[in-house]
């Protein structure tokens, strides 16, 4: 069968040029469900849900809009680990966007909360609490670091973030103007600085109310139990910010929150999980459930549970028994729960 000559010409001219669309739809990068966890300078999506991806003159047009703030990303350079002790080192000097914020250890695909705790602290600075402020991130070329960073802006409500994956390397070789920036660091990329070491980062702890389950001893012991777990839970919280084992967060921002779980929860310590709801709003590494329980009023049993936010799982759990309910015995449980977390930490904090 014979072909038209310029209609079989054109076909066969467009079937190269199909092939080569279908093989770059093939090889495009999905956007992962998560933060990116792989290799840094992999590849990276055409697209960021819920921002913008601008290139070099949208960049250019934004940097003139007030109240633009800019973050890089960017990894610090590292000191060579072959380089001979006492040997000076210079690296190069850092070169950035004009008025970009250089906020290294934030784009990584899993940080602790103290750091994404930190970072949403440099945003809100930034852009003064305007969650409508624009907001351009970026790192080098291709480099996931910038797009994780983004998500997390998103994700901490800003409404109007810009990713520019073409990174500083597309900046500069669209012969744009740069400057030399100077790194802040996060509390969990802090290194050693003019000899002095680095401060220790503590977990970060949020700690609930203590709870009172089993025989309650009937309505006349209402008050009086109220008042104790009040008096008891602030207890817990001074006995263990002088443990040194946590940094301790302030649970008043999540009030709201523990308000209505406790409408809802005969207990928080038995929840399916609510209580780790309470510690991703207040940034948390880990948050501390504890309860006595009341076989009588000679009987008691104090049990805590340390809950790791990220993977949901009990970090430690234990329980210890006492006599007599009353604020002298509920003082020495408390006192003696703490001795003994600190007592057994794998790494103490002893100041």
């Amino acid at each position: 069968m014979k072909t038209g000559g310029r209609r079989g010409f054109a076909l066969c001219a467009l079937a190269p040029a199909l092939l080569w669309s279908l093989l770059a739809a093939a090889r495009a990068v999905p956007e992962p469900s998560g933060y990116w966890t792989g290799d840094m300078n992999a590849p990276v999506p055409a697209t960021l849900q819920g921002g913008t991806v601008i290139h070099v003159a949208a960049v250019e047009a934004l940097l003139k809009e007030r109240g633009t703030v800019v973050i890089d990303v960017s990894n610090a350079a590292a000191r060579p680990a072959d380089m001979a002790p006492g040997a000076p080192w210079m690296p190069l000097p850092h070169k950035a966007i004009p008025g970009a914020i250089w906020l290294p250890g934030v784009g990584a695909g899993e940080v602790p909360a103290s750091v994404e705790a930190w970072y949403r602290d440099r945003l809100g600075a930034a852009t003064s609490g305007d969650l409508a402020a624009p907001v351009l991130v970026y790192c080098h070329e291709q480099c996931w670091l910038s797009w994780n960073a983004a998500r997390r802006a998103i994700e901490a409500g800003y409404k109007r973030v810009y990713w520019f994956p073409d990174g500083i390397e597309g900046w500069t070789a669209a012969g744009r103007s740069t400057v030399v920036a100077e790194p802040l660091a996060a509390p969990a990329t802090a290194s050693v600085v003019s000899g002095a070491p680095a401060r220790t980062v503590l977990p970060t702890l949020a700690v609930l109310d203590l709870e009172l389950a089993g025989d309650l001893g009937g309505p006349e012991f209402v008050a009086e139990h109220d008042a104790r777990l009040k008096t008891e839970s602030a207890r817990l919280r001074r006995d263990l910010t002088a443990s040194g084992l946590y940094e301790l967060v302030d649970d008043g921002p999540a009030q709201a929150q523990i308000d209505r779980l406790k409408s809802q929860q005969a207990y928080l310590h038995d929840c399916n999980g609510c209580d780790l709801d309470v510690g991703r709003q207040l940034h948390a590494d880990l948050v501390l459930v504890a309860w006595v329980d009341r076989v009588s009023g000679l009987i008691l049993t104090l049990t805590y549970e340390l809950h790791d936010v990220k993977t949901g799982q009990i970090a430690a759990r234990k329980s210890y028994d006492f006599r007599g309910d009353s604020d002298n015995a509920w003082n020495h449980a408390i006192d003696y729960m703490v001795r003994d977390m600190k007592a057994t930490s794998p790494t103490p904090n002893n100041p």
